[in-house]
């Protein structure tokens, strides 16, 4: 199977109309595989086993997993989560509503009063990612560090749940958790854009060289 796979959010699917190759098209074209890029803006983990389902992990020899910029954005406790994949009409029109409920609740306080929690639970997003990798013990899985933000008050939760990533690398064979964090962050006025979120062309070239270079360390490529 010549064929990768990259779950991700934003940083995996790229904005549209950038003109430079993302990280994980640089990685794949390296090493000669057909990627399907399954990157969707302001996803998280609950997508992945959602994606997984549609592109399952086990049908490629690579699969890139990049995700908790959203899984650890804070939020109000029990707040409404519409999943983003598979899309419809109805989820549409739901995901526009909890942005006004979101809204209404910037205006009211409501994390000062219900409580602020992750979008994804810290215990959730190991276990969908954990669920992922057990689900194809054939396939060579790389998670990718989630890069530090210009908004620096989320990093301390990117951080965290960067920790998991390692950590769930050190429970499987055939995984590899490439950490460009510290990277990006010495880098950070010419790695990324001014949104503070997104990478730079620069960014995704240095995401990729680190990816290399930890598959080749490992020797899985």
């Amino acid at each position: 199977m010549n064929r990768s796979i990259a779950y991700g959010d934003c940083n995996t699917e790229g904005l549209k109309g950038e003109l430079f190759p993302l990280w994980p098209e640089i990685v794949s074209d390296s090493l000669t595989l057909e990627l399907t890029n399954c990157g969707h803006t302001m996803s998280t983990t609950r997508e992945l086993l959602q994606y997984n389902r549609s592109y399952p992990a086990a049908h490629f020899s690579i699969a890139f997993i990049q995700y908790g910029l959203v899984d650890s954005w804070l939020t109000f406790r029990r707040a409404p989560y519409v999943l983003y994949y598979p899309d419809s009409l109805s989820r549409k029109l739901a995901r526009k509503f909890v942005k006004k409920i979101k809204k209404l609740a910037r205006i009211w306080q409501l994390q000062k009063r219900l409580g602020a929690v992750e979008q994804v639970p810290f215990e959730e997003y190991r276990d969908n990612i954990r669920s992922v990798i057990a689900s194809a013990p054939e396939t060579q899985f790389v998670l990718v560090a989630t890069a530090p933000n210009l908004d620096e008050s989320r990093n301390g939760r990117i951080k965290n749940y960067n920790q998991a990533l390692a950590r769930i690398a050190d429970e499987f064979e055939r995984v590899v958790y490439v950490d460009t964090y510290d990277k990006i962050w010495g880098e950070r006025r010419q790695t990324l854009m001014d949104d503070g979120t997104h990478l730079t062309a620069i960014g995704h070239q240095l995401v990729a060289a680190s990816v290399k270079a930890v598959l080749e360390e490992a020797h899985a490529v």
